[in-house]
Parts: C-alpha cells; sequence; structure tokens
C-alpha cells in the first residue's frame, strides 16, 4: 500500500518497555559502580540510594504512567491520514481534520542530544489536536521518539515544547 512503512506502527513492544528503562538500568549500574568504588561506606550508601530513589520514583511514575494511557491502543502513521486500533475498533483519522500536533521532550531530546543525565529524560509524548476537539495522546512507550514518527504526517501544524518532566496530567 502506498504510504504504508513497518516503521510508522506504533504500538507498545517489549523493546519500547527496555529502551523507555534503558536510562534507569545504565544509572543504576553506574551508581552501583559507585558503591563498590567507595567500599559501600555508610555515606555513599546513604546518597547514593537518595537520588537513586529520586530518580528511580519518577521514571516508574512516568512508565505507568504513559503505560496506563496507551495500553491496548496501537497506531498507523500515513502520509495522509494516522489511524488509531483500539478494542478491535480502527478508527482514521485523515490529515485535514488533525489541528495540530504538538510534542513534549525533555531538554536533552528537544535538543536532539541522546546523552541523558536522569532517567526522566528519555520520556515524552504527544498531544494530537483534532479540529472537532477530540484529543489524542500518543507516548514514547509506542515508539522511542514519538515525535519524529509523527512528523511523518504531511500538512499539519507541528510544534515542539521542552519540559523538564513530561506527565501527561
Amino acid at each position: 500500500m502506498v504510504g504504508i512503512q513497518e516503521d510508522r506502527n506504533l504500538s507498545i513492544t517489549a523493546r519500547n518497555h527496555i529502551g523507555a528503562l534503558q536510562s534507569l538500568l545504565i544509572v543504576s549500574v553506574i551508581f552501583i559502580g559507585i558503591l563498590i568504588w567507595f567500599q559501600f561506606s555508610i555515606d555513599a550508601v546513604i546518597g547514593i540510594s537518595i537520588l537513586w530513589g529520586i530518580d528511580a520514583i519518577t521514571s516508574l511514575y512516568l512508565h505507568f504512567e504513559y503505560l496506563s494511557k496507551n495500553k491496548g491502543e496501537e497506531y498507523e502513521v500515513r502520509d495522509s491520514e494516522l489511524i488509531r486500533r483500539k478494542d478491535g475498533k480502527e478508527t482514521i483519522y485523515k490529515n485535514d481534520e488533525i489541528e495540530k500536533i504538538i510534542v513534549y521532550l525533555s531538554p536533552a531530546l528537544y535538543k536532539n542530544s541522546n546523552f541523558h543525565f536522569l532517567a526522566i529524560e528519555g520520556y515524552h509524548y504527544a498531544i494530537i489536536k483534532m479540529k472537532n476537539g477530540e484529543k489524542l495522546i500518543l507516548t514514547s512507550l509506542l515508539a522511542p521518539r514519538i515525535d519524529k514518527s509523527l512528523k511523518q504526517i504531511r500538512g499539519v501544524l507541528f510544534e515542539k515544547r521542552k519540559r523538564l518532566f513530561c506527565s501527561i496530567l
């Protein structure tokens, strides 16, 4: 079919879960390395535990928030339309029905950087505003870079906004 490519299918997969949690796993390994370096001194354990706890709790919060938002949804991005599949029902949104796409990105992703200091920096989402008032929310659990996937839709206003903590609520 014209306008369909495999990388335009957006869905929650095990690979997307691991990709989203990758920064947290890397930070965990680094923190364990620091603890080993300091021979598990009580000050190092307390300090690392606090830093890791804050990073882990915030990133896991975003992960579960995103998962609950897009669970059971699948999207297909085409040049002229966006197709949403949920609960066995397929809805087609033509480009002329879409008012604009707003993508909320962490500062690192906003600058197109792959370096993340915190695990929360990998999480981002898009709001697709329809002309009829309906809103679709697509999170980074559907695709590693939701902004790049949605940019393939032609003729729709596209905005990028910077946000440190990309919570949907």
